[in-house]
């Protein structure tokens, strides 16, 4: 049997095959890198900004306050009354698609202290129990 390649030529082609893709793993490894270097500073600078951000002072709940914000939603509190660490708010059936946009209206306005929400029906309508300061 004769040969068509000689071991020179095989070993040169290897070589150069390996060459070419060490070079293009090179490459993509090269571009992985930026992209973790720049997710890195993104990073970097959101903890900078955060760290930077001017303390925001929230006012102390009342409770006239805390039923308008409620009455925005048309949720009627079952009780709403004083405590010692702030305004305790109970409420019933509040449907599950309203809890999220009162939490955030609350955190935005007030310092949320305790908040509960049980669903015992299965029908997605909750006992919510809030204490704001």
């Amino acid at each position: 049997m004769r040969r068509f390649l000689s071991k020179r030529i095989f070993y040169a082609v290897f070589v150069f095959i390996s060459i070419l893709l060490l070079a293009y793993a090179l490459s993509s490894v090269a571009g992985v890198r930026d992209k973790i270097v720049r997710e890195y500073f993104k990073y970097k600078n959101f903890l900078f900004t955060l760290k930077n951000l001017p303390a925001r002072s929230k006012r102390p709940a009342t409770e006239k306050e805390v039923a308008d914000l409620l009455s925005k939603y048309g949720l009627e509190p079952q009780k709403l009354f004083k405590v010692e660490s702030g305004v305790e708010v109970q409420l019933k059936e509040v449907p599950w698609t309203l809890i999220p946009d009162l939490v955030k209206d609350l955190e935005d306005n007030f310092e949320i202290v305790k908040f509960s929400a049980v669903d015992n029906t299965g029908k997605g309508l909750f006992e919510v129990r809030i204490v704001v300061r």
